[in-house]
C-alpha cells in the first residue's frame, strides 16, 4: 500500500545508506549503465550515443531514462 504521507526526501536527495547526493550516483554509474546495455546489445548504437550526448550535458537521469525505455520497449515485442 502507499502511503499518503507528503515526501520527505530533503531536496539535494541524499541517500540514506550511503550519504551521498543522488545526482553524484547518476553522474557516476550511468555511463556504465549505457556501456554495459550496449555492449549486451540491449540497446542500439545510436541510443546509446544519444544517452552519452545528454551525459555529457550533465543529464544523466534523462539518459536512464532513454535507455531503460528502450530496453522496456524491447521486451514487450
Amino acid at each position: 500500500m502507499i502511503s499518503d504521507a507528503p515526501h520527505t526526501r530533503p531536496s539535494a536527495e541524499v541517500d540514506d545508506e550511503t550519504g551521498t547526493d543522488a545526482s553524484s550516483w547518476f553522474t557516476a554509474e550511468v555511463p556504465d549503465i549505457v556501456a554495459g546495455l550496449e555492449s549486451s546489445q540491449s540497446i542500439g548504437p545510436l541510443t546509446a550515443a544519444a544517452a552519452r550526448e545528454l551525459i555529457a550535458v550533465g543529464r544523466a537521469r534523462d539518459a536512464l531514462a532513454l535507455v531503460l525505455g528502450e530496453v522496456d520497449g524491447s521486451w514487450r515485442r
